[in-house]
């Protein structure tokens, strides 16, 4: 006997799954994430005063991350990534509190300074009504502690009685990171004393399937679109993808360092969606904040097309909670704001930093880097940085797929100077700051006599008869240059207003 189900039925089934469920790498691909650290975005009253040197919970939770997801969209971003959700260390450490999430006690309770449970399907309900996403960051490589004796006895009273492994042998032995070599990367502790991270040994069945259990029931639970892995490059290539899969959700994974090659390995088939472009960004900053030659840009550019299984998916970013932020680093924010174009332009799935857009200059190191956005302009939508941000994610999303699923390749570089080019754009970058003026003739880069459009400044200029193409600078500026189709499609000038510079 045939059982026929109506046409009306199976759509409404679908309509009714989990949105965490129906983003898959191919819908991340085209996201733009922009990643808060859940304590320090919005405040829990006006004018609430948080100082990162206090390194204490400031009163950010779900609830007011999900009071300020106007400011995200209007920024053009689609995605969240929210730091980690799970039951932290409690009360002070040496290090302060564990306001960050980063402390993980046990991976199957929420950490209840940043709200219940209904808060946290809220903020993904909300996410999900206004097509956006929500990544959570998860740091499940190691068990903190305080106490950190190896003992069952020890273990069992740890926190409290927190800790979700209560055997010893559930963990590494305490060991020094001998960096560089992998299995002691994967086997010893990140921290050793005042918070100890307890290096949890996947090998054993109860520890990994315990993980990949809960991981994947909080998929489940808050219908989450994807997962950042902290820390993947402390755990197996196999345990990773083993948790992703189970998960059945996009994962980026952490794998920190400037070996891009083996930051490549985290990413396939075998492997995770996507790992975040570190090899890249080091290049990238030191190239605009310390004056090193483009040369090495090109070298970290052509060694991730090389080295990731799909460099369309990796993560392309400039800063984070654990790095200095970009305006830190140089007082020139011509140089900044090429770093930015150059993260967007480059390829891959654009990460931006809280505070990136408001240009806080304040943040060179931990704790400093994690600062209350709330204090800085207070949401405001005046800055150059916000401008730029906001008209990037616009071209790239207007572009669609032929250029996110599109890394660049270099057209020509010099010392102190690259064009790149990426799916109809050329995108032109030099570090010599915002007191340069210059001009540099690239070689076929357009048709011969064709009219081009600089999508930053919405400037009209003609290639000569050979196709060449010659950049004036006036400050050091960066520029997007695309024929009048794509400025069209791209829909940030009005080719009608637009100058034409001879």
């Amino acid at each position: 006997m045939k059982c026929s189900i109506p046409i009306h039925a199976v759509l409404a089934l679908i309509l009714a799954l989990p949105l965490g469920y129906a983003a898959t790498k191919d819908d991340w691909r085209g996201k733009g994430i922009y990643q808060l650290i859940t304590d320090r975005f919005a405040p829990p009253t006006p004018n609430a005063y948080c100082n990162p040197q206090d390194r204490v919970y400031c009163g950010g939770t779900w609830a007011t991350v999900e009071s300020q997801l106007d400011y995200v969209q209007s920024l053009g971003f689609d995605a969240i990534w929210i730091s980690p959700a799970a039951k932290n260390i409690e009360g002070q450490t040496v290090y302060g509190e564990a306001y960050h999430g980063y402390w993980t006690v046990d991976p199957t309770q929420l950490n209840q300074h940043f709200g219940s449970a209904d808060d946290l399907k809220a903020l993904s309900s909300a996410c999900h009504s206004r097509g956006m996403y929500l990544m959570v960051d998860i740091a499940i490589n190691a068990l903190a502690s305080t106490q950190y004796v190896m003992t069952d006895a020890a273990l069992a009273t740890d926190g409290g009685g927190d800790l979700l492994f209560k055997k010893a042998g559930d963990y590494h032995p305490s060991c020094s990171i001998n960096w560089g070599n992998h299995t002691s990367e994967q086997q010893c502790w990140l921290a050793q004393s005042g918070v100890a991270l307890m290096d949890l040994n996947q090998g054993v069945n109860e520890v990994s399937q315990g993980l990949i259990n809960s991981i994947k029931s909080f998929c489940q639970e808050y219908s989450v679109d994807g997962l950042r892995i902290d820390a993947s490059k402390h755990m197996p290539v196999g345990f990773n993808h083993d948790l992703c899969d189970s998960a059945g959700v996009f994962c980026i994974g952490e794998v920190a360092g400037t070996d891009i090659g083996y930051a490549g390995s985290y990413q396939g088939p075998q492997a995770m969606d996507s790992v975040f472009s570190f090899g890249l960004m080091y290049a990238c900053v030191n190239t605009f904040t310390h004056g090193y030659d483009f040369g090495s840009l090109q070298y970290a550019m052509s060694t991730s097309a090389k080295s990731y299984y799909d460099s369309t998916l990796v993560g392309s970013f400039i800063d984070s909670q654990d790095l200095p932020r970009l305006f830190s680093l140089t007082t020139d924010k011509t140089l900044a704001y090429s770093a930015i174009v150059f993260t967007f332009m480059q390829g891959g799935i654009p990460i931006i930093y809280y505070g990136t857009e408001q240009e806080i200059s304040f943040g060179s190191a931990d704790p400093d880097n994690r600062n209350a956005l709330w204090q800085y302009n207070n949401f405001a939508t005046s800055s150059g940085a916000y401008s730029l941000i906001k008209k990037l994610n616009t071209i790239r999303k207007n572009l669609g797929p032929s250029f996110t699923g599109s890394i660049a390749t270099v057209k020509a570089v010099q010392t102190s100077s690259i064009a790149i080019q990426r799916a109809g754009t050329l995108t032109v970058l030099t570090n010599k700051g915002s007191s340069y003026s210059g001009t540099w003739k690239i070689a076929s880069a357009f048709s011969a006599n064709q009219q081009v459009i600089d999508l930053l400044s919405c400037k009209a200029v003609y290639a000569d008869s050979s196709g060449a193409l010659t950049v004036t600078w006036t400050s050091g500026q960066a520029w997007v240059y695309v024929n009048t189709t794509l400025a069209l499609k791209a829909g940030v000038c009005s080719l009608g207003g637009t100058e034409t510079v001879s």
